[in-house]
């Protein structure tokens, strides 16, 4: 029987870097759908009695008729695309006695890996911050090796004390929280792949032992409702989330998966596949995840505040801990580790060993983009709410960071592009009046018909979605159709009324019995009163709780001016878990001002009555109805009515930690 031919196996390696551009059009020579829209042509271009048509192969050369016959022949055979490399080591290496002809590819990928980890330690990248600092390589002696865990410890739990899940800018619902639930889960229900085969059958020593320790814990003591992966699993049954077993191929290639969430799962399995071989850097990986266990405290916290059951997060912090439990082991194996190195080739042997348990210890964190594409993903579930017009802005604003630095010394006009990035609004209005934009007709708009094209300069820099919304956006201008929704004026004083009235009428105020606040009474307004929530509510004007709960009078103030982050009103009364908090989550304004980019004038997508409290607190708690407004839809280019400085919502720092957002986003 044939063997199948697969892209990811049998066709991408057939392309080098230098393919890209030879056969007159550009193309992404590593991605299957850009490869198969394009095959045909790609055949004929393979094909070509013309010189210079087929792509060289290695240095100087060009494809042969073996390799030419191989991508007809994928193509005759229904261009199948077979799993992508990381999706097919999780199923295969997990299957591993049916697949052995895997396994040189397995360890061919861990090298990969591993060589990525070796280029964060000597450059650590700047979105890292301190923390790729911390991350970088030095010389091993014991003090050393002290100090820098303790600076990590104190550096992950500085970051972790400050966190508070009310701010953070990632997780906007339960919904996204869930979504998180799913994406790990491929590494951790298979937790503790990374020691499988760490500890050997026969007499064993002291750092065998330590590991077998940890490993044992990972599986549960032979205890089912201990096991790690069943706990985890549990919890995604409680969050309606059901898998195939993750030992079938259902599983790898359940499309719910960002391809992401499969690099660091496919890390631990294919260097584990060859303990022997890589036993260094399974001793820095052990380190990484049992030292800096912290990393999952705000998980603890981000659960709680969703309702979610934490009872995994919170285990792994109770057995993982660096004084005594999975932390102290993994530190304690690398000690011995390199005391019997020292024994039997002298320091530069255990500089040699240190260097590679470093490098294991860092390979995590430059395994993979799924932070970055779980962020992605939540986006563009989001885009599709808003009108188009902000819809656009809102796109152009995300690719800002990147598409500012790659268009050189073109202009737009008389302006840099790249330097457009810096206000998107005046970038889509330039757009409009430009030649690349054929108002009311995408088909004949150059950044449609040409640009984004397959051998147009910005093929594959827009999602079928983005690309989607160019076409409404482009046919929306035709002169001919009316705009829809006006712009609105925002004034938050009005909005933080209709919010107490709101939740008044809701009836959410009986929750606030036992929480008692002290303010101006409003029969005398010269004195102060102290009272429950509910009669606070029951008052005629939704002034005097809004007075009441900035009162400095108070023990324990519900709400500090300016500082939403910090405001237990934010923070614990609208919590999600609680029943006040899920009315809060109701929107409030079908289109508000956009959250993010606020200096933006305009309407994005929808705002949460949690929105409006928050804003409402971040501009310094205003009362005057005629104070402030946030926008106003007759002032030229939606100036500000006041100079205030608008920070947009959720990006405050107790919200994100910051080398969160790279690589993985974590390590559980």
């Amino acid at each position: 029987m044939d063997k199948e031919i697969t892209f990811y196996q049998d066709i991408k390696p057939l392309f080098r870097e230098k393919d890209r551009n030879c056969m007159y059009f550009s193309f992404d020579l590593y991605n299957y759908e850009a490869v198969y829209d394009k095959a045909d042509e790609l055949y004929k271009r393979l094909t070509s009695e013309n010189e210079g048509q087929m792509p060289p192969s290695g240095a100087g050369g060009k494809w042969n008729q073996e390799k030419i016959d191989k991508f007809k022949k994928w193509m005759e055979t229904g261009k199948k695309k077979g799993l992508p490399p990381e999706r097919e080591a999780f199923y295969k290496l997990l299957n591993n006695e049916s697949f052995p002809e895997f396994l040189p590819t397995a360890k061919k990928m861990a090298y990969e890996y591993l060589d990525k980890a070796k280029s964060l330690i000597e450059n650590p990248p700047s979105e890292l911050g301190r923390y790729g600092k911390l991350l970088k390589h030095f010389k091993f002696t014991q003090d050393a090796f002290n100090k820098r865990l303790q600076h990590i410890y104190d550096y992950v739990k500085g970051e972790v004390d400050k966190y508070e899940p009310a701010n953070d800018p990632i997780y906007n619902s339960r919904k996204d929280v869930i979504e998180s639930i799913r994406q790990w889960a491929p590494f951790n229900q298979t937790d503790g792949a990374w020691l499988r085969y760490a500890a050997k059958l026969g007499p064993t020593d002291e750092i065998t032992s330590l590991l077998s320790e940890i490993l044992q814990d990972e599986l549960g003591n032979g205890k089912v409702e201990h096991n790690h992966s069943t706990l985890y699993t549990t919890l995604l049954a409680s969050c309606g989330i059901h898998l195939p077993e993750v030992y079938q191929r259902a599983y790898a290639e359940d499309p719910r998966f960002l391809d992401s969430a499969f690099s660091i799962p496919a890390l631990s399995l294919c260097i584990s596949q060859f303990s022997d071989l890589f036993f260094p850097e399974i001793l820095g990986f052990t380190l990484l995840i049992e030292w800096t266990v912290l990393e999952v405290a705000p998980n603890i916290k981000l659960f709680k505040y969703y309702g979610l059951n934490p009872h995994f997060y919170e285990m792994h912090v109770a057995i993982d801990n660096a004084s005594s439990g999975h932390g102290a082991n993994a530190k304690r194996a690398i000690e011995l580790y390199l005391d019997h190195v020292r024994q039997n080739g002298g320091d530069d042997a255990v500089q040699e060993h240190w260097r590679r348990i470093w490098i294991g210890f860092a390979s995590l964190w430059s395994a993979g983009t799924l932070a970055r594409d779980f962020e992605e993903m939540l986006y563009q579930k989001r885009i599709g709410k808003p009108d188009l017009r902000q819809r656009m802005i809102k796109m152009i604003a995300h690719k800002a960071p990147y598409a500012s630095r790659n268009h050189n010394d073109r202009k737009f006009g008389d302006k840099f592009i790249n330097e457009l990035f810096n206000n998107p609004e005046g970038f889509l209005d330039a757009l409009i009046e430009s030649s690349y934009v054929v108002k009311g007709d995408p088909k004949n708009s150059p950044i449609l018909s040409r640009l984004t094209t397959w051998d147009g300069p910005m093929y594959k820099v827009f999602t079928e979605e983005e690309l989607n919304l160019w076409n409404e956006w482009i046919r929306s201008l035709d002169p001919n159709n009316k705009p829809s929704d006006p712009i609105l004026s925002l004034n938050i004083v009005t909005e933080m009324r209709r919010l107490i009235t709101t939740l008044k009428n809701n009836q959410y105020a009986t929750l606030g019995h036992s929480h008692i606040l002290t303010g101006p009474n409003p029969e005398d307004p010269d004195s102060i009163i102290t009272k429950d929530i509910h009669w606070w509510f029951d008052q005629g004007d939704p002034i005097w709780i809004m007075k009441a709960l900035i009162c400095d009078k108070n023990e324990h103030r519900m709400v500090i001016p300016n500082q939403p982050e910090n405001s237990p009103f934010i923070t614990r009364m609208m919590a999600p878990a609680n029943k006040m908090g899920s009315a809060f989550a109701d929107i409030a304004i079908s289109r508000g001002p956009m959250k993010n980019g606020e200096i933006l004038s305009s309407i994005g997508e929808p705002w949460s009555w949690k929105d409006i409290a928050y804003r409402w607190i971040q501009l310094g708690c205003p009362l005057d109805q005629d104070e402030l407004h946030v926008y106003d839809a007759d002032v030229d280019n939606y100036q500000l009515v006041k100079n205030v400085d608008f920070q947009p919502l959720y990006t405050h720092h107790t919200g994100v930690i910051s080398h969160h957002k790279y690589g993985p986003g974590g390590i559980h």
